[in-house]
């Protein structure tokens, strides 16, 4: 393979690389606004259960969006360590390019 072919393969697969992470960051904003809007829940129903005379009406819907912020915060760990595994080899390709 000539020089120019692996540049050129090399170009695209930092061309991939660069179209997953775009993926990934939109993603990553997309938990972090349903995170905002599920704390922004779960603040609401926590100050409805001080007023509400049957709270426990209210726990298992409670203990449903807090077990569906967890999984979210969860997915959004997972997406910062995969964003962050393909700019190390992001990196790593560039090195490569420039050596």
């Amino acid at each position: 393979m000539t020089m120019i072919a692996e540049l050129d393969q090399l170009e695209r697969k930092i061309q991939a690389a660069a179209k997953i992470l775009d993926r990934l960051r939109e993603e990553k904003r997309a938990l972090e606004r349903d995170n905002r809007e599920l704390k922004e829940r779960v603040r609401v129903l926590e100050n409805s259960v001080g007023r509400e005379k049957s709270s426990s009406d209210l726990k298992p819907r409670l203990h449903d969006l807090e077990l569906e912020r967890t999984s979210l915060l969860d997915e959004r760990r997972a997406i910062a360590r995969r964003v962050e595994e393909m700019l190390v080899k992001l990196s790593i390709l560039e090195k490569a390019v420039h050596a």
